[in-house]
């Protein structure tokens, strides 16, 4: 996913990328501030909660929930989603909890959000930063396990169900391991109370009709899921003669 370099922050938020990262400076003394995430990712559906706790320390006494704060690279970021609080310390320090609420978001708005939670002024000795990455996800499940055959010719069949508010880009692929060859299907997945079925045909590679196949769903760019497939060819029974 691509962002542009336009940064929307909050006064009160949490961070995020795909890996944990904690920034601290030296302050007088030798002290040293910093913040620690206990957890680096969250996935959540629209109107749900993700939860990132974390604990600061400073050389300069205990942070205020005021003096946190959040920007993000994805410029659809919405500091409105946030609320930070306090929660219980232990001999570290205090700890904090930074929870997103993403409400009745846009199409656009689901993916990764990678967000940088800091502290003070960067640059400076009174400066601490972390990262962690918030993923929101749409309201799209299989509703059944997916249905993939290689002999006689090649078939997909899948029944999704679109749970949300609008409509979702979905895309269907499928490789063969081994070799250079796949075949994608996109399509809109639209809101229905009912799940709907797709199927699609296929020609498996020439030559390369044995080894595995990997089925891969995402939707809105998020991977919903992801199966292995053994093509086998059939066994086909000695015709019997007569003695």
């Amino acid at each position: 996913m691509q962002y542009s370099n336009a940064k929307t922050s909050g006064s009160v938020s949490a961070a995020a990328t795909s890996a944990a990262s904690t920034g601290s400076r030296p302050a007088p003394g030798g002290a040293v501030s910093d913040i620690i995430l206990t957890v680096t990712e969250r996935q959540i559906s629209p109107g749900e909660t993700a939860s990132f706790p974390f604990a600061a320390r400073t050389a300069y006494g205990i942070p205020s929930i005021r003096d946190f704060n959040v920007i993000s690279d994805n410029p659809n970021f919405n500091p409105e989603w946030v609320r930070l609080r306090l929660s219980a310390g232990d001999s570290y320090g205090p700890h904090y909890i930074l929870e997103i609420t993403p409400g009745d978001i846009g199409r656009s708005q689901h993916g990764a959000y990678p967000l940088r939670l800091s502290w003070g002024a960067a640059g400076t000795s009174r400066y601490a930063a972390c990262r962690c990455t918030l993923v929101i996800r749409p309201c799209v499940r299989a509703a059944t396990e997916p249905a993939v055959k290689i002999w006689p010719a090649g078939q997909v069949c899948l029944s999704l169900e679109n749970r949300g508010s609008t409509g979702i880009d979905v895309s269907v692929s499928i490789r063969h391991r081994g070799s250079d060859w796949s075949k994608e299907w996109e399509f809109e997945l639209p809101v229905k109370d009912d799940p709907a079925s797709f199927s699609w045909r296929f020609d498996p590679p020439a030559g390369q009709r044995r080894g595995d196949f990997e089925l891969a769903v995402s939707a809105a760019g998020v991977p919903l899921l992801r199966r292995t497939v053994r093509a086998r060819r059939p066994l086909i029974p000695r015709r019997l003669t007569a003695g």
